[in-house]
């Protein structure tokens, strides 16, 4: 049995597919009209909002581009990338132009509704009368996604939000315990050719990518980590104001992602701005590792690919902090969808070019990080090329030319100098003037290659000499270790044509690119903690895991050959499978499944947390509560944003700096509290939360400096306690 094929829907008759526009439009507008007159029909307006935002706007773009000769994966990938981009814009369109007209609360629903819908009303009619003529029959078979593989497949996600339930109200991790088996078993079928059919090798990627995603994203019913409460923030004065002010300083406010993006989806869908970062915005970024794994299938063939994207998504930042970062989410999703275009030579070259036009600006409002990472792998690629060209006497035809390297430069300079004060300019100019103030006395030197106040995981050279805390977490370390030999070993194969796979010349040249990056920053000061170095590592890694693959593999047939030993197989396929195994551990340690297992001091905020409050040291129960937000926490935040004197400062310890009180307690003004709290100023608020009160652990003033709060309680006896809850309480200093 067959249907059409929904992710191809510009393929289908004009009629048909106005058709089914229009129904979710009218859909949308029906559900929110219902939920208006007191009926709320659950998931329904939530389910439909975000179809018709995330898909609607993109797909009728590409039919109006004429965009025909993609396949399913690449048209989902592109339709969502310019539904994205067409919101960014027609939310900064609207922010700018309405307050002219006299509406100075341009980001409300009745706004926002009226605007989308006439622009999705008005791409509908330029689309019939561009390509009304053309239509292709495209169909899904539900053989193939009702076969047995598929349906075992799908388990994943069944476990994953089953998991994350049982963690949250039942206090146990089984569930996804065994979820990370399971993934760690499909990985294996695909590596032995076990049950798994090459055709739903892009089904396991996605279904493995949501899953690690959300067995993060879904503990706790609130935002955690760090940046992501100032994602929080910005996005909430939009709210709040129904108007964003670009003039307030700040890098996160000069992101559209994020003061734009997240706004609009929480109004239209009705979810509060919580769970639009906790739902929404992993659902997005869900769709990266399929993007990474099309670049690869395209040019290293599937099961080779596969492995790649595994080994990129298994890596801890992807399903960690790229949680608590939605902006870098965003712009990791066009990234992509450039690396996708420079690797596609069959698209017309005029559209690609307004696609490169596209996806680059929606970089640039996206993330100030990335957009600034890609401009200088721009100017390194096109150099590379033009010496190339000028001293070998052959030129190297691509899409990276002089005058899409000027535009993208004129267009991130202009947008970062003329919006929230020239906030994220003045950031990158004030880290290069750090990196050149201190490049001669402080090269190499692992302190100022990643400063002691950042956190230390992976950080730079501090992988190679921090002290581990176990055998365990030694052997995790040379894990990594290994996987970036295997890197390098990969890169100077490709170089040095040693490998039958063959790459685009823009990609090599572009991961040669990365592995500049990740040499800086392993001795260029300040480089890496600028961004922070496993963040840093995570977006190299978009480009360089194939070459991690590829370095195994050569190493092994080496080592085959050197011993002389006699294969049953090919050696290339017995390497491939040695190099599945390998990623399966590396997985499996990422996770923190090992450490868990073993109670060897784990960190998962997922897997780990009752192992953490009932047996974690100081030091790993600080990490855990700097992330996580209790409810108790919670309650007295709200409490604080509701009752304090905005006039007055708050002081709290390290732990709770910048995260919960920003983002929920909605408070500027604060101070670190240490042992001497005479500094404090009468009538101010002392904020203690779930880690002081229960743990008794007080963070600060500096980073990884503990104590207890026993240490200031003849203080805070003399203090007025205005709130409690047990677990958190507000003081206030007798005035």
């Amino acid at each position: 049995m067959q249907i059409n094929n929904i992710f191809k829907m510009n393929d289908w008759r004009i009629g048909k597919f106005l058709l089914v526009i229009l129904s979710v439009q009218l859909a949308l507008l029906g559900s929110i009209g219902i939920e208006n007159i007191g009926l709320h029909i659950p998931l329904l307006r939530q389910l439909i909002g975000f179809i018709y935002l995330t898909f609607i706007p993109g797909i009728i773009i590409l039919r109006i581009l004429k965009l025909h000769e993609l396949d399913s994966l690449e048209t989902l990938l592109y339709a969502v990338g310019l539904s994205l981009a067409s919101l960014m814009l027609s939310g900064l369109l609207l922010n700018t132009l309405y307050p002219l007209f006299g509406l100075s609360r341009p980001i409300s629903i009745i706004n926002l509704l009226i605007t989308i819908s006439g622009v999705v009303i008005i791409l509908c009619v330029i689309c019939y009368k561009r390509d009304s003529d053309f239509f292709a029959d495209n169909f899904i078979n539900l053989k193939d996604v009702l076969s047995l593989p598929a349906l075992f497949l799908y388990l994943l996600p069944f476990f994953t939000i089953l998991g994350t339930y049982s963690v949250n109200y039942r206090k146990s991790n089984f569930l996804l315990m065994f979820m990370i088996v399971l993934i760690a078993l499909i990985v294996f079928f695909i590596g032995f050719d076990i049950f798994i059919p090459k055709k739903l090798y892009s089904l396991a990627v996605y279904l493995i990518s949501f899953s690690l995603l959300f067995h993060n994203a879904l503990i706790s019913d609130y935002i955690w980590g760090w940046d992501i409460h100032f994602e929080y923030y910005y996005s909430n004065l939009v709210l709040k104001n129904s108007l964003w002010n670009s003039t307030i300083y700040g890098n996160v406010n000069a992101m559209l992602s994020i003061v734009m993006l997240a706004p609009i989806y929480s109004i239209i869908t009705g979810l509060s701005l919580t769970w639009v970062l906790k739902i929404i915005y992993p659902l997005i970024f869900s769709l990266v590792p399929l993007g990474i794994y099309r670049i690869f299938q395209k040019q290293i063939g599937d099961k080779i690919g596969f492995l790649s994207v595994f080994f990129c998504i298994s890596f801890f930042t992807f399903y960690t902090e790229m949680l608590a970062l939605a902006r870098q989410q965003i712009a990791e999703l066009f990234l992509i969808l450039i690396i996708l275009l420079i690797i596609d030579k069959k698209m017309i070259k005029m559209k690609r070019s307004m696609l490169y036009i596209i996806f680059s600006f929606s970089i640039i409002v996206s993330h100030y990080g990335i957009s600034y990472i890609f401009m200088v792998l721009l100017i390194f690629v096109w150099s590379l090329f033009y010496l190339f060209t000028k001293y070998r006497s052959k030129e190297i035809k691509g899409d990276i030319n002089s005058k899409f390297v000027l535009l993208y430069v004129i267009l991130t300079l202009a947008w970062y100098m003329y919006i929230s004060n020239s906030s994220a300019l003045s950031t990158i100019v004030h880290i290069g003037s750090q990196i050149s103030d201190s490049v001669y006395s402080d090269f190499l030197d692992p302190v100022s290659v990643e400063p002691i106040n950042q956190k230390e995981r992976l950080e730079s050279t501090s992988i190679i000499l921090k002290q581990t805390i176990s055998p365990l977490h030694e052997m995790g370390k040379y894990i990594h270790l290994i996987s970036q030999f295997f890197i390098v070993i990969g890169i100077f194969t490709i170089l040095l044509k040693r490998s039958k796979i063959k790459f685009e010349n823009e990609y090599i040249a572009f991961s040669f690119g990365n592995l500049m990056i990740l040499l800086a920053s392993l001795s260029i000061p300040y480089f890496a903690s600028s961004l922070n170095t496993t963040r840093l590592y995570q977006i190299t890694l978009i480009f360089l895991a194939p070459f991690a693959v590829i370095g195994g593999i050569m190493i092994f047939n080496m080592i085959s050959k050197i011993v002389m030993r006699s294969w049953n197989e090919n050696p290339d396929r017995s390497s491939i499978k040695i190099m599945f195994i390998f990623f399966i551990i590396y997985f499996l340690f990422n996770s923190g499944f090992v450490y868990e297992i073993t109670k060897d001091n784990p960190e998962s905020i997922s897997l780990s947390q009752e192992t953490i409050k009932n047996y974690g040291n100081v030091e790993i129960k600080a990490n855990f509560f700097t992330s996580f937000i209790p409810e108790q926490d919670y309650f007295s935040a709200i409490w604080l944003s509701k009752n304090r004197n905005n006039k007055m400062n708050v002081n709290m310890d390290l732990s709770r700096k910048n995260n919960l009180l920003v983002s929920y307690g909605n408070q500027g003004l604060y101070s670190i509290l240490s042992k001497s709290p005479s500094k404090i100023f009468r009538g101010s608020y002392i904020y203690t939360g779930y880690l002081n009160n229960v743990d008794k652990i007080m963070v600060g003033p500096k980073y990884k400096r503990y104590w207890y709060i026993s240490e200031i309680s003849p203080f805070l006896d003399k203090s007025n306690k205005i709130y409690t809850n047990n677990a958190s309480i507000i003081y206030k200093k007798r005035g």
